[in-house]
């Protein structure tokens, strides 16, 4: 099973979701941005280099908020969300757009299948006013 970090960027009852490009597993999908946990790397190690590859942007890695495990075609995730604070104007290096999502439409987005666990424990504890 591979352990993949997610950032869950929030500010102001928004959060970061980016679309993979088009010719990226997944294209067309919105995420949580992040990558693989390397070898010997924390999860909060990974997002933080994660985030600076993908987006250029200066990242503060928190806590685990939650995890959700998925079973793709191409084998098992553990998704691990991270609460983070990012910094800079990003610049999009490996997908073609990013939005910062009201918390509350989530669902309304076409989300990766492991990213939706996350997205409705967000939409419980941060989506409602």
């Amino acid at each position: 099973m591979k352990h993949v970090a997610a950032a869950l960027a929030i500010a102001e009852g928004k959060v970061m979701l980016t679309r993979r490009a088009p010719g990226q597993q997944l294209e067309g999908y919105w995420e949580f941005p992040g990558g693989k946990v390397e070898p010997g790397e924390t999860v909060q190690e990974c997002i933080e280099r994660e985030i600076k590859e993908e987006l250029n942007l200066a990242c503060t890695a928190g806590q685990v908020f939650q995890e959700s495990i998925y079973e793709y075609e191409g084998g098992s995730i553990n998704l691990i969300g991270v609460l983070v604070t990012v910094a800079g104007e990003p610049e999009l290096q490996v997908h073609d757009r990013l939005t910062w999502a009201p918390i509350g439409d989530l669902l309304t987005f076409k989300l990766a299948p492991a990213d939706i666990p996350i997205a409705k424990e967000l939409i419980s504890t941060y989506g409602l006013d």
